[in-house]
């Protein structure tokens, strides 16, 4: 699996969204990309005139540094983003949070040994026509094929004609059906994935980080806690060893409120509750290593900020998660 194949599934987990809508919002970001006068070029100077310039250094290094939704749609504009994301079928905000998680693998395969390309790298090209619109391609061109000969048939030869349709429709349904769970969920996987990129992220972070270069980092990764438990996985310790030192680097005043989520499995209360004891959880386990008490605060908000659906297991995992925001 190819590194923007493993990108757009991180995507698919991370933000709750379907494989054809990741797709999609990648094809078109692509496609804005080469359609700019002032190539893509112009694209990485626009992310540095957002403030990211040690982001996109770090792209050109080699490196994945994070930037922020806000970056995203103060270097594309806030009608970029909107279009982007009815292409995918998505929120502008979701667009935004998804397309600042792509940004740094994006421009980086952009820029192969630090050096900017005229075009598209072929790697990169393949997904500007990618399998939805291939897809939906196929599904016109059965049509039409079906449609001209419907016009000049006879009335006897209209009812074998539209079953034919019918059948054409429903194998490519069928088959839509299995390629949509081919890619089986694993959290296992998606817990080491999203732990090598927030501690990647945060060996990226260079003297003179702000905070919310710390949160971005931070939140680049996945506590996965087990039902009902608020006890924070071994798997995580160094995780959160690094996360203390990092923290405990950051600039005077800083203050991070440690926010705890939960699916909606069980009732209201008792989530509020559980999402409190995991934010606590991991407060402790932070002060435990060195960190400044002042520097944290822990609010639980249980099921009631949802980032996906609760109708899957992914979305689910998705749901139960910790948060890094800037307070101060």
């Amino acid at each position: 699996m190819g590194t923007m194949d493993l990108m757009l599934n991180e995507v698919q987990s991370r933000f709750g969204i379907s494989g054809g809508s990741a797709s999609a919002l990648l094809s078109s970001f692509l496609s804005y990309a080469t359609e700019q006068g002032s190539g893509l070029r112009g694209l990485f100077d626009r992310f540095k005139a957002t403030g990211a310039g040690e982001a996109v250094s770090s792209w050109l290094s080699g490196a994945t540094k994070p930037i922020s939704a806000e970056n995203v749609e103060n270097a594309l504009g806030t009608n970029t983003v909107n279009n982007l994301a009815s292409r995918a079928g998505l929120s502008a905000g979701t667009a935004a949070s998804a397309l600042a998680f792509m940004v740094p693998t994006i421009l980086q395969r952009m820029a192969p040994g630090g050096h900017i390309s005229s075009q598209l790298p072929a790697d990169l090209s393949s997904y500007v026509s990618g399998t939805a619109s291939a897809g939906a391609a196929r599904v016109r061109d059965a049509a039409y094929s079906v449609e001209r000969p419907v016009a000049s048939a006879s009335r006897n030869y209209l009812w074998p004609i539209i079953g034919l349709l019918l059948l054409l429709l429903a194998a490519l349904w069928l088959w839509n059906r299995a390629a949509s769970h081919t890619a089986t969920f694993n959290a296992d996987q998606q817990v080491r994935l999203a732990t090598e990129k927030a501690e990647s992220a945060l060996a990226a972070l260079k003297p003179g980080f702000t905070a919310q270069d710390l949160t971005s980092a931070l939140n680049l990764s996945v506590i996965n806690f087990a039902s009902n438990s608020a006890d924070i996985p071994q798997d995580n310790y160094d995780l959160l060893n690094k996360a203390a030192a990092a923290i405990k680097a950051a600039p005077a005043q800083t203050v991070i409120e440690i926010a705890g989520h939960t699916d909606n499995s069980g009732d209201q209360a008792s989530n509020l509750q559980l999402s409190q004891r995991r934010a606590d959880a991991v407060r402790s386990y932070l002060v435990s290593q060195g960190v400044d008490p002042t520097m944290l605060t822990a609010k639980g908000y249980g099921d009631s900020r949802p980032v996906a659906s609760n109708d899957t297991e992914e979305g689910k995992f998705r749901n139960r998660r910790i948060e890094f925001n800037v307070i101060h």
